[in-house]
């Protein structure tokens, strides 16, 4: 059995070295994925502990210099200094600077200011010249040997103020780098604060303070206003206003009260509540949405893989140009000068950098990416395809009227329908449900029950064949609809309304009806129907989401050439449904499968289609599109797995913000890579002629590498939608 594994890592020096350790890691038996990576300082690995040991996978890091950590569940601060780093840093450049104050204002003689020199190449070169070692041993070429190798070259002619100079640069810029790289998981590592070291446990009727790590499921916890919630549960008893914002992103608090789910992670502002807990420590809603960003920021896109191929081609290709240099002119230090510039950090940080900086700042707005792969394919969508139940509408419908068609009163056709939908997870059912509960119906729980995908419900009770859903579902049961009836429910479809057909009989009316004991409900006996046959419709109503009009708007406005609903409701609901929203294309009645064929139909014209659903009743056609869209996902897992994005905080207007987003991490990623490739290959040219000096390629390779960064950053104040 797999198992998956994830460290924190301290002292790479560049994304080429975090590609360097992946390819040595796939490399090894046992190891079936790994992702290393330089941005976020971490790296995650599945591998088969029959086959490897947690051990030698470490000791692929170690050996090389870097410390490893393994991390359970929590973000590691990987590129904040600690004090020893931070110290040889400014002990390096206090020295140099010293040493060259004293040689311009004092005659003491050189043997002392090269002395300080040689103490700070001494103290800042000895981690990087590790470090280099171990890679030529490898037979690799990182900047930690470009610099040492310029370094010694240095000392070789005597030039010790140069050679402390280029390792000074080297670790200021990495110095640089971490503060500012540090930014981007500031989203997650705000997710990890949201749990309390300890909460108040319920033991009958007292309160005992206890660490939040040992909460089991089914404990009772008491939360009051302006407390954390730990866990994921349903409060049992009082009510509260609820803070999700850093969870979804909704900056309005939402009313709880008894019976209703709250989350880990959320901030109770206002009441007191008792929550019995559902999920605990790894299995919260905060502690998997943590997960799923830390590994999305690891997981390469397309462009990514390319620029590190290209990277693999680049580096030997520099040593050939450096050899040709140094045979031309006979100038050791030229040449190395030119490998100090051509190190590609800059190349290879461009696409990751700005990744993990969109990833970040979704995260932060309640929108989570799965991968570079998934943000680059969202800013490529031309497309967007939306169900309609919980999507454009907000999911929770209402029963708004109900037709008595055989005789049956309103409350038997109810009670029918909700017999046969108590076990549906369909927002359908769970409105038939709440009308049931409002009239304090009795529903019994039905002895045999079969969902139709896009259809309906069938179920058999105490003798009795119950149908509920649509005229396909009747069809099927060769179930005659009366043109009255069939008319009525035209009417209320031209409403926007979705008009359930509540079907029921038996093949065994005699034996049924000659006795009481086998109704299902004895005081509709008189009006049961023995012969399958139609005895009501019940019409139910969904809101449309108030800013559901404004994201097709916008989704207009960002030139998405395709915008459509396709829905498993009948034509008349959805058309009424498009008209309001200004949605031109309508697919209505279809199944799960007919969804995806359509979808497929529309890929294969060249489109990237994007799916908007609900990420349960969508899961095959969200599976199927280039990218999978989940609204309203918070604490479901299944919706989660299901989507290449899922919309945690439940706007609809998400949705044009994360194709703008995707686009925006695009045009930064080209940015990158243009200016990258650019820059390498002016210095290229400026250092083969010897017009700049090994400290000047440090300054500039360090220059550019902080450029890109810098760049991608900006995403991390992405706002706008279009």
């Amino acid at each position: 059995m797999s198992h998956k594994i994830k460290f924190s890592i301290k002292g790479m020096s560049c994304q080429d070295c975090a590609n360097k350790i992946e390819k040595e890691l796939a490399s090894l038996n046992g190891i079936e994925e790994a992702s290393v990576s330089f941005v976020t300082a971490q790296a995650i690995v599945k591998y088969n502990p029959e086959a490897i040991e947690v051990t030698a996978i470490k000791k692929v890091f170690t050996w090389r210099g870097y410390a490893v950590t393994e991390t359970r569940g929590s973000v590691t601060d990987a590129f904040e200094y600690k004090y020893k780093e931070t110290a040889r840093v400014f002990s390096v450049g206090i020295l140099l600077l010293s040493s060259w104050l004293i040689h311009l204002l004092t005659g003491i003689p050189p043997v002392i200011t090269d002395s300080m020199a040689l103490a700070a190449i001494m103290i800042g070169g000895y981690p990087i010249a590790s470090k280099a070692i171990k890679a030529l041993i490898k037979r690799e070429l990182n900047v930690d040997a470009l610099v040492a190798i310029a370094a010694s070259a240095a000392i070789a002619i005597g030039d010790y103020t140069e050679a402390g100079l280029v390792i000074f640069i080297l670790l200021l810029g990495e110095f640089l780098e971490s503060v500012t790289l540090a930014r981007t998981t500031r989203a997650i590592k705000g997710l990890a604060s949201l749990i309390p070291d300890t909460v108040k446990l319920k033991r009958g009727d007292l309160e005992v303070d206890v660490p939040s790590s040992e909460i089991k499921v089914g404990d009772v916890v008491v939360v009051r206003s302006g407390e954390h919630i730990a866990i994921d549960g349903v409060i049992v008893k009082g009510d509260a206003t609820i803070d999700q914002s850093l969870i979804t992103g909704e900056s309005i608090p939402v009313e709880r009260s008894s019976g209703d789910d709250v989350y880990s992670g959320t901030i109770n502002k206002v009441g007191a509540v008792e929550i019995k807990a559902t999920k605990v420590g790894r299995d919260t809603t905060v502690a998997r949405i943590e997960r799923m960003i830390t590994e999305a920021q690891g997981r390469k896109a397309p462009v990514e893989r390319t620029v590190d191929r290209f990277a693999k081609y680049f580096v030997p290709a520099i040593l050939i140009l450096s050899a040709i240099v140094f045979l031309a002119t006979g100038d050791v230090r030229r040449a190395i000068t030119v490998l100090i510039v051509a190190c590609p950090c800059a190349l290879v940080l461009g696409t990751p950098t700005a990744v993990v900086a969109a990833i970040g700042a979704a995260a932060r707005k309640g929108i989570l990416i799965k991968g570079g792969g998934a943000l680059e394919a969202v800013g490529r969508v031309n497309g967007v395809i939306f169900d309609k139940t919980g999507t454009l509408t907000y999911g929770a419908p209402k029963v708004v009227a109900i037709k008595e068609v055989c005789g049956h009163k309103e409350e038997d056709i109810v009670q029918l329908a909700a017999v046969a939908e108590k076990f549906s997870e369909h927002p359908l059912a769970g409105a038939i449900l709440d009308k049931a509960g409002e009239w304090e119906l009795i529903i019994a729980a039905p002895d045999d029950f079969k969902g139709k995908k896009g259809q309906g419900i069938e179920v058999k009770h105490n003798g009795m064949h119950i149908v509920v859903g649509n005229r396909s579902l009747l069809r099927d049961n060769n179930i005659a609809l009366s043109a009255a009836a069939d008319e009525y429910m035209k009417d209320r479809e031209r409403l926007g309304e979705t008009a359930l057909i509540v079907a029921h009989g038996t093949d065994k009316c005699n034996d049924i009806c000659a006795s009481d004991t086998h109704m299902p409900d004895a005081h509709i006996k008189d009006n049961f129907c023995c012969s399958k046959e139609v005895c009501g419709v019940i019409s139910l109503s969904d809101t449309l989401r108030e800013s559901s009009a404004e994201a097709i708007q916008s989704l207009r406005s960002g030139r998405i050439a395709i915008i459509a609903l396709y829905t498993g409701d009948n034509l008349r609901t959805a058309s009424a449904i498009a008209r309001r929203l200004g949605i031109e294309e309508v697919a209505a009645g279809l199944l799960p499968e007919d969804k995806v064929n359509k979808i497929k139909a529309l890929m294969e014209q060249g489109n990237t289609i994007a799916m908007v659903g609900d990420g349960i009743n969508d899961a095959p056609a969200l599976a199927t599109a280039d990218i999978g869209i989940a609204m309203g996902v918070v604490g479901s897992d299944i919706a989660v797995q299901a989507a290449n994005i899922a919309i945690l905080n439940d706007d609809i207007l998400s949705v044009p913000k994360v194709i703008n987003l995707g686009r925006k991490a695009l045009s930064v990623i080209r940015q990158n890579l243009f200016f990258a490739l650019v820059f390498n290959t002016v210095m290229l040219a400026l250092a083969s002629q010897g017009f700049i000096s090994m400290i000047a390629a440090a300054v500039f390779h360090q220059t550019s590498s902080l450029m890109v960064i810098l760049n991608s950053m900006r995403l991390l104040r992405w706002k706008r939608r279009f």
